[in-house]
């Protein structure tokens, strides 16, 4: 069965370019998401698109200790629970991730993409040639964004690698993962992954 393994370097070396750039820019506004408790951010059970980023986060979840594993299951499976019961209740839409514990992420270097480019504002160009804007983290648009309104990070290309190694695995596959939670990815049996297609 296909395992994803081989792409692993790819994405590793993706989050390598993007944590570089997100540091540098950062820095050059003198921002840092340090003694911030991660709530703001996490307070959400993260869609997972792309199949390599399940595999990784999956690939940190197993580094973690047994009794750190059980609780996080435990956090997965209520987070599901409530998924199911009530997709747009509270109960749900206020779970913080199962992954974040005492505002920090367990699995801080397996964290998806989204995760590691949260904070401060950017722009993508689309493939349509539209750019889309979006801005940052409350704490960045009260203490940095009045300083340095023009700071905006370029994700066009950082989406563009996520897509061509997702396309490699489509090919493999031979279809498209359907798209899981957090939550989801680490309760599921990996076999789910390869057996559901996105419509």
């Amino acid at each position: 069965m296909f395992s994803g393994e081989d792409l692993i370097p790819r994405l590793a070396e993706l989050n390598r370019v993007i944590d570089s750039a997100y540091c540098k820019a950062g820095r050059s506004v003198a921002f840092s998401c340090e003694g911030c408790d991660g709530v703001k951010c996490c307070t959400v059970d993260l869609n997972l698109h792309t199949f390599i980023e399940m595999l990784y986060v999956r690939r940190g979840f197993n580094t973690l200790d047994k009794t750190l594993q059980e609780t996080v299951l435990e956090r997965s499976h209520a987070i599901v629970a409530a998924k199911r019961q009530d997709a747009l209740g509270e109960a749900y839409r206020n779970s913080v991730c199962a992954l974040n514990f005492e505002g920090s992420c367990l699995i801080y270097a397996y964290r998806p993409m989204i995760c590691r480019l949260a904070g401060i504002p950017h722009h993508i160009v689309r493939p349509d040639g539209r750019t889309i804007e979006s801005g940052g983290c409350s704490r960045y648009q009260n203490e940095i964004q009045p300083l340095h309104p023009q700071l905006k990070i370029d994700r066009t290309n950082f989406y563009r690698e996520m897509a061509s190694i997702e396309i490699d695995i489509i090919k493999l596959l031979g279809k498209r993962t359907a798209p899981y939670t957090i939550a989801e990815t680490l309760c599921l049996p990996e076999r789910t992954w390869y057996e559901s297609t996105r419509e």
